[in-house]
């Protein structure tokens, strides 16, 4: 359970007290909470008990992959037991056909919601990696051959290839977001800049998105009427790239978002045999107003990494916390710079002569309105 600990003087108090008369302590942070990380959809036979609990175990199948960020989560659900015993609540939809999707039909689905804290518990004893909801909200620049002299996948596309990309990343449980493509865009980027990795254009392209994260690709046409695509990874811990083989277009594009949340999770997903860390130092400076105060203490109480906050002072703008976590410091530092409302600020290198530690004594972000 995580607890907040006002500061001890007066004049801070009653900073605690004008906080929570004026509601601002629960005000909502800019952040990267991906919604619906426990619930799934899926198709069903009919309303009898056998159809319903195949659908369940289904269900509880996609819900595992989200909430470990393993591909091959699904396979932990015959250890767990029976889905039924995770389920808050299922419902059954009748669907129509959608004329903008080919091979689409009607048909019935189960919507099943299991419930987050016993999935959770659940899966430590199983020892599983564990997911929270804050994810990288993804900026995706991707360079297509369908055209003359080729073109970027834009925001508001309904082809089947954007279908097959957002169906991706719905079942791994990020947010992606694509571009314009206005005129701002097109005067910032074009189709070679993205499919060379040009990193000063794909850069000061990407600022109007504030995205936690960049995935570039290019998609090219291979023989045999197969496509291959190339990819970046851009983070703020750095840039990684890899290369999709020969295949089915949608499968290229879909390898992209796959790959991405695989590296995503690695750095994010608490493993089931981290230690906890208690009194972890943090200042955050630039917090100079209640709605700065407020949104940065409900930031920290969000972040699945951060068990317990406690506010040791407050000083000319600047807000110092002792925080208790789960895992390494390294998971956490990944976790606090999205949805974009903290920013790492340098940390003094160590004076000469003396030993480094492995980490620094404190932490050291900035607020970012």
């Amino acid at each position: 359970m995580r607890e907040n600990m006002p500061v001890k003087t007066p004049i801070r108090i009653l900073l605690c007290l004008v906080l929570a008369a004026l509601g601002l302590a629960a005000a909502p942070a800019r952040a990267a909470a991906v919604a619906g990380l426990y619930e799934a959809r899926v198709p069903v036979a009919d309303q009898s008990a056998p159809a319903r609990n195949a659908a369940l175990q289904q269900a509880f199948d996609v819900v595992l992959v989200k909430v470990t960020g393993n591909r091959a989560a699904a396979g932990l659900a015959g250890t767990l037991g029976n889905p039924s015993q995770f389920v808050q609540q299922y419902r059954y939809e009748q669907v129509a056909a959608d004329p903008a999707v080919p091979g689409s039909a009607a048909g019935l689905q189960l919507w099943a919601k299991f419930d987050p804290n016993v999935v959770g518990k659940a899966l430590r004893a199983a020892h599983a990696p564990l997911w929270g909801a804050e994810r990288p909200r993804t900026l995706v620049w991707l360079a297509l051959p369908d055209a003359p002299g080729g073109r970027i996948l834009a925001t508001g596309d309904a082809s089947p290839l954007m279908q097959a990309l957002t169906a991706a990343a719905d079942q791994r449980g990020i947010g992606l977001m694509f571009p314009q493509m206005d005129a701002a865009d097109r005067a910032a980027i074009g189709v070679p800049d993205v499919a060379s990795f040009n990193a000063d254009r794909i850069h000061q392209a990407s600022l109007r998105y504030h995205a936690d994260a960049v995935l570039a690709g290019s998609i090219g046409t291979a023989a045999g009427g197969q496509y291959n695509a190339r990819w970046q990874l851009i983070t703020a811990t750095g840039t990684e790239s890899w290369d999709t083989p020969p295949g089915d277009e949608a499968l290229a594009a879909v390898d992209g978002v796959q790959n991405a949340a695989d590296r995503f999770a690695a750095r994010l997903a608490i493993a089931s045999d981290a230690e906890d860390q208690d009194n972890v130092a943090l200042e955050v400076d630039g917090v100079t107003g209640l709605d700065a105060y407020a949104k940065v203490l409900a930031y920290l109480n969000t972040l699945t990494p951060v068990r317990a906050v406690r506010v040791q002072r407050v000083a000319q703008g600047s807000v110092f916390y002792s925080l208790d976590i789960h895992g390494g410091v390294g998971g956490l530092e990944s976790a606090l710079v999205l949805g974009g409302l903290l920013s790492s600020t340098p940390t003094a290198a160590p004076a000469a002569g003396t030993a480094s530690a492995v980490a620094p004594a404190v932490l050291r972000y900035a607020y970012t309105p």
